[in-house]
């Protein structure tokens, strides 16, 4: 993808490659959140890297990168927590939505979403609009192809 670094190649070469998101909206990420879990995302999904890797890269590494001092969730160290609901370390990624931020041992943020099934007796009666796939049906029989250009085989 055009203006995205080539982690594979940089790592390969033994640059330490860390990961953030300052993106608000620019021309490499015309959609950009600011959130590094997204950026996460955008390394996993673009085959830069696997999804431990990505996630390491906008935590653990981008941490060293700044200076921090790594966090640990042990006894004596700050409660710097990152809670995100979901199946997995590539769900998270990929459907981040619901998640709480503890900085400092409280909770400074907390964002949640809600998935609604339209299976409820509410949905069918507000008869919302569903999205929804016909059964799947193999064909009887291969479809023709034309010859040339005027639709004849």
């Amino acid at each position: 993808v055009a203006g995205c670094a080539p982690v594979r190649l940089l790592r390969a070469a033994g640059v330490r490659v860390a990961a953030g998101s300052g993106a608000l909206r620019d021309t490499v990420n015309p959609v950009g959140r600011g959130d590094p879990l997204e950026a996460a995302y955008l390394l996993a999904s673009r085959g830069e890297l696997g999804p431990a890797e990505a996630y390491d890269a906008v935590c653990a590494r981008a941490r060293a990168a700044l200076g921090l001092p790594e966090v640990r969730v042990e006894a004596g160290f700050p409660a710097e927590l990152l809670a995100v609901r979901g199946d997995g370390l590539a769900g998270v990624l990929s459907l981040a939505y619901s998640r709480v931020v503890v900085h400092d041992g409280r909770v400074v943020a907390r964002t949640s979403a809600v998935r609604e099934y339209c299976d409820s007796a509410a949905a069918v009666a507000l008869d919302l609009p569903r999205q929804s796939r016909p059964p799947f049906q193999p064909p009887s029989q291969p479809p023709s192809r034309p010859a040339d250009g005027d639709g004849q085989p």
